[in-house]
């Protein structure tokens, strides 16, 4: 018999407790069963549909969002009945960024949530550019559409331009997190945590909490804002719905890249992953004071397991694993994304075509939401193959990019950088990463480091983990990638990679 004292109840059961983790993502749901020395029992997936209005718009349907949580769990009740009678905890980890503003009446989106490749709100930030100095001083982030706040404005702008619902109390706005642990609880509980938080450009990441100066300058009211607690905190317990039982308590929540920070055991400064989804996104974590970073990186929050901020300094690239997705669905080169690696092992390897896959702008460290896909040195002898091949090689170049970025700004040179997510399954890719960084890639053997991450928390702040029990970094069941071709060779396509983007930049600055 196993005893818990969990969220003021006593918890008593026949085997080890299990713990429920909500990773939510920007393609698709997932629900895990894990362990309590963070293994995956049990995973349960549902896509989620991409929506594009217009161009650069991008959507999601929070309600979609919502039941794809539901039939997750409930698929995982149906297959693993003996592991969901035993959850003790949940955690949470989502996409961040992407925002949604609600009726609390009904729960209804007044809007379907902005994602995170959102643009719409790019001139709204030209426009805005005094605003930059002081936003990177409070939030360590830029003034750019990638963030919550632009995307919460232009809701409101759009549905309550006079923000009478606002001071009414009528409606509420947060990020995935908060929806979901407002549904969850039964409309009880209201909370985002630190590493969401500091994600919307509308919380002091020196204090912890929203900033009144920002919240003013967006014309956003604090009130329909949620309260930020540490991503180990007691977020309330589920209440009200049908598909688990009432008052399991939500005691881990984190954005996904800093779940997978936690998943991958880099607690220390100078200890960093990237995890490629959707986007590529590199945290490399700063301790528990702020680096302020002059070469477009951003700082933001690590997560906290208690109210002493920790910081990461961070890197995102808005287009990775998407590139093989428009490969794929959008030019149809190939069927499945796992062809991208055979083509490119097939490929013209002395072939110079560059790709910067910049189909939603470029990120970190350029910043420029105008950009665009491009594909230079394109001959008569290139084929799907050279292209397949240069699009991996573009995405491992803005990684390199980051590299360098965060080596101008931190002491603590990275050694070894941990990797996860789909892309990782292209073992042609992480040898590339390898070459073009110049650094070890070390892979690891689950690819769901988000959701452990997520679960870890959940179960530090339950009880049933501590998190010196995760200390140890690196994979050992993983695989270590060293560099393999001469840097000489290296140094050529970075040089030739700079050159493209610099040419580009001086296109779109005429168009």
């Amino acid at each position: 018999m196993h005893l818990n004292y969990t969220n003021g109840r006593l918890i008593i059961m026949n085997s080890d407790p299990i713990i429920l983790v909500i990773d939510q993502g920007t393609t698709s749901t997932r629900a895990v069963l894990m362990d309590c020395s963070a293994n995956i029992i049990a995973l349960s997936s549902a896509p989620i549909q991409q929506i594009y209005p217009k161009t650069g718009w991008v959507e999601h349907n929070a309600e979609q969002i919502w039941d794809s949580v539901k039939s997750t769990i409930l698929t995982l009740k149906k297959d693993h009945p003996n592991h969901y009678s035993r959850i003790a905890s949940i955690g949470i980890t989502n996409q961040r960024e992407t925002t949604v503003v609600w009726d609390k009446s009904n729960g209804k989106p007044l809007h379907n949530a902005i994602v995170w490749q959102d643009t719409r709100t790019s001139d709204f930030c030209k426009e805005n550019m005094h605003l930059d100095d002081k936003i990177r001083k409070k939030t360590g982030l830029l003034l750019n559409p990638y963030f919550s706040a632009t995307k919460i404005r232009w809701i409101l702008e759009t549905y309550d331009p006079q923000r009478s619902l606002c001071n009414n109390n009528k409606i509420i706005a947060g990020t995935i997190d908060t929806y979901l642990i407002w549904k969850l609880s039964g409309t009880k509980s209201f909370y985002t945590d630190h590493t969401n938080g500091s994600r919307t450009l509308l919380m002091n990441i020196h204090i912890g909490d929203w900033d009144n100066e920002l919240l003013s300058d967006f014309n956003i009211p604090k009130n329909i804002l949620p309260e930020i607690k540490p991503s180990v905190f007691n977020f309330g317990s589920t209440s009200g719905i049908d598909f688990l039982p009432e008052g399991i308590p939500i005691m881990g929540v984190a954005g996904d890249q800093q779940a997978s920070l936690v998943g991958h055991r880099c607690h220390s400064p100078g200890q960093a992953k990237c995890t490629f989804g959707t986007g590529a996104f590199l945290l490399s974590h700063t301790g528990d004071s702020p680096i302020s970073s002059d070469t477009g990186l951003l700082t933001t929050l690590a997560a906290t397991t208690g109210h002493k901020l920790q910081y990461c300094l961070e890197g995102s690239v808005f287009i990775a694993g998407a590139a093989v997705q428009w490969l794929r669905d959008g030019l149809g080169i190939f069927k499945t994304a796992s062809e991208s690696e055979t083509f490119s092992l097939e490929s013209d390897q002395s072939s110079d075509i560059v790709f910067i896959p910049a189909l939603s702008g470029l990120g970190c460290p350029y910043w420029n939401s105008d950009f665009q896909g491009s594909i230079l040195g394109l001959t008569r002898k290139t084929t799907k193959k050279e292209i397949t091949r240069a699009s991996l090689e573009g995405v491992t170049h803005q990684v390199a990019d980051l590299l360098e970025a965060i080596a101008v700004n931190f002491s603590n040179p990275i050694k070894i950088l941990a990797i996860d997510g789909g892309m990782t399954e292209n073992k042609f890719f992480n040898q590339l990463l390898a070459n073009t960084t110049g650094v070890y890639i070390q892979t690891s053997a689950n690819a769901e480091m988000t959701s452990i991450g997520a679960g870890i928390l959940a179960g530090i702040g339950s009880g049933l983990m501590k998190l010196d029990d995760f200390n140890t970094p690196n994979d050992p069941k993983g695989r270590m990638y060293k560099p393999d071709v001469k840097s000489e060779i290296m140094l050529k396509k970075r040089n030739r990679w700079k050159k493209a983007i610099k040419s580009l930049e001086e296109f779109y600055k005429l168009t």
